[in-house]
């Protein structure tokens, strides 16, 4: 029992999510991550080995583009967990307001990209996770 409140407060504290649950979305649809946003995550070019661009948009309710979250992306090759995973790093926006993260397929096979919207952190309150997607691309 001690055990399992030195874990839980330790998730807590670290501001790790209890649930860690990913939607697998496709491709140039646009996913509803919760009443108050949506957003649409497409390649520039069709997705190659090499660097590939990922251009995500994102709406508020209204469906105006905004750039209101964080998003953090990270991605792997699924059939060789951790050989050429990129740990996760914040996306930047263009002045375009598109977060475009690049990803480098190192190798053809197949891959994971994940992608976390989270609140931005103010002063008076942490981040807070929203939604958290997964993409699957074939090389």
């Amino acid at each position: 029992m001690r055990n399992v409140f030195f874990l839980t407060a330790l998730v807590l504290a670290l501001g790790i999510p209890a649930h860690v649950s990913a939607e697998t979305v496709k491709v140039g649809t646009k996913t509803v991550i919760n009443g108050s946003y949506s957003f649409k995550a497409e390649f520039v070019e069709r997705p190659k080995m090499g660097e590939s661009i990922l251009r995500i948009t994102l709406w508020d309710k209204d469906g105006k583009q905004v750039t209101d979250l964080e998003v953090v992306g990270s991605y792997d090759m699924a059939s060789m967990a951790g050989q050429h995973s990129m740990a996760p790093k914040t996306i930047l926006t263009s002045q375009r307001g598109f977060y475009l993260f690049p990803v480098n397929f190192a190798m053809r096979g197949k891959w994971q990209v994940d992608l976390v919207f989270k609140t931005k952190a103010t002063d008076n309150a942490p981040s807070t996770e929203l939604y958290t997607a997964t993409i699957q691309v074939s090389i």
